[in-house]
């Protein structure tokens, strides 16, 4: 256990003995000195500056610069830079290593765990994953306001669930290495990996008086991305698994067939939904509603753009309807379930929801790391925050761990007593 880990079970222990439980209000699934690599004064100025400041290059004090080569901002950057090459004892990590640090420092100023700064190395996994089929351990994990990884959603069924990871396990390090520092999507990144690979995971769970390991065989997750059946009483069910391309034809499909078959009511799925496009989100949205908003994206600065549903895409007509969140319904769920809610068209079954609500525009860098800056936030029709929020059902329904190992589903159950009543 690295002497870091330690440190924190101190803290965790002491927080533990008051009671307290180590978890922040729900908060979204993502963290330069300054963008080096896209300010005004680079690449000509800071980058070319940095050899001059290596603990085997030649020194050069910070008086020496032209005012024009360093901005004012940066002076006691660089003199910190220049007085820890010059003095520290012991091994002196690499220039870019520093200057990720001080990048994520930075980022993490803004108290917003969306936005976030991603290593070269992490970049082009993210990028190769987005490409292929999703490879991990099946599970949603948050950032709490103290910057501690979290379970939220460990899927039944799934290689973190049979491991043995439950929802609120706080994660301290992957394979021996800490994350703490790290942005979530870094953090993420460290745990995915190819299928049949084998990741540990050291986590502290409240109650245990120490922490302890995870051993995780990753796994290809496939997902339907719709999955429908009739049950009791002419009710259809379908279930969305995320809002990909094309998500709101597949659902017309099925809720079409389920029609054929006789459902007069419908049960509406987004447990463990993480989100997907917005576009998608609308266009579901507008499966159920019409002429009506469905979401609202605020800029900074206050302005506003409204989403409407789509005219002639409403297939459910009156069909009374019924929506099951969980905590791991985020973004484009709680889009969707925000809005059934506001315009009083469907009942929210199920626990609170993700509260993923901010809008993220990816910027590459020139060496290949990857920043994301949070740019707008997304409000129900009646403007409700959904970031660091989420949405609460109608009905609270909880899921324990003794109804998971068992197979068992209240909130299902209650969805059907809520429609076979009327």
């Amino acid at each position: 256990m690295s002497s870091q880990t330690k440190q924190w079970l101190k803290m965790g222990l002491m927080v533990a003995a008051v009671g307290l439980v180590a978890v922040a209000s729900f908060v979204g699934g993502m963290f330069v000195y300054a963008n080096f690599f896209t300010s005004p004064y680079a690449p000509s100025t800071l980058t070319t500056a940095l050899p001059f400041f290596t603990s085997n290059g030649q020194k050069i004090s910070y008086t020496q610069f032209n005012s024009t080569d360093i901005p004012p901002e940066f002076a006691t950057f660089w003199e910190a830079w220049q007085f820890l090459n010059e003095e520290f004892y012991g091994d002196i990590p690499a220039d870019d290593e520093r200057v990720y640090g001080a990048i994520r420092g930075m980022v993490a100023s803004f108290g917003d765990q969306h936005t976030s700064f991603i290593d070269p190395v992490r970049a082009a996994i993210m990028s190769e994953n987005m490409q292929g089929s999703f490879e991990g351990i099946g599970a949603t994990i948050r950032m709490d306001e103290a910057g501690r990884l979290i379970i939220a959603d460990p899927m039944p069924g799934r290689p973190a669930f049979e491991a043995g990871l439950r929802p609120d396990d706080i994660i301290l390090e992957v394979d021996g290495e800490s994350v703490d520092g790290l942005s979530l999507q870094e953090a993420v990144l460290m745990i995915r990996g190819p299928a049949n690979s084998t990741v540990v995971l050291t986590v502290f769970r409240e109650g245990q008086l120490k922490p302890f390991d995870v051993s995780i065989v990753r796994a290809k997750i496939e997902l339907e991305v719709v999955e429908s059946e009739m049950l009791e009483s002419n009710i259809g069910y379908v279930r969305l698994t995320q809002f990909s391309n094309g998500a709101a034809d597949k659902l017309i499909a099925a809720i079409g067939d389920l029609q054929d078959q006789g459902a007069e009511s419908l049960i509406f799925d987004l447990r463990s939904n993480p989100g997907g496009l917005l576009s998608e989100a609308v266009n579901v949205s507008s499966l159920f509603v019409e002429d009506e908003t469905v979401v609202v994206e605020r800029l900074k600065g206050g302005e506003e753009k409204v989403f409407e549903a789509k005219n002639g895409f409403n297939v459910t007509g009156d069909m009374p309807v019924v929506v099951l969140v969980n905590g791991g319904s985020a973004s484009a769920s709680e889009i969707v379930a925000g809005a059934m809610q506001d315009l009083k068209r469907a009942k929210i079954i199920g626990e609170q929801t993700f509260g993923k609500g901010s809008v993220q525009l990816p910027h590459g860098l020139a060496d290949g790391s990857e920043l994301r800056v949070t740019i707008a936030e997304w409000l129900t029709p009646s403007k409700r925050q959904i970031h660091g929020e989420g949405i609460t059902p109608d009905i609270v329904v909880e899921m324990t761990i003794e109804d998971l190992e068992q197979e068992r589903d209240p909130q299902l159950d209650k969805a059907i007593e809520v429609l076979s009543d009327g």
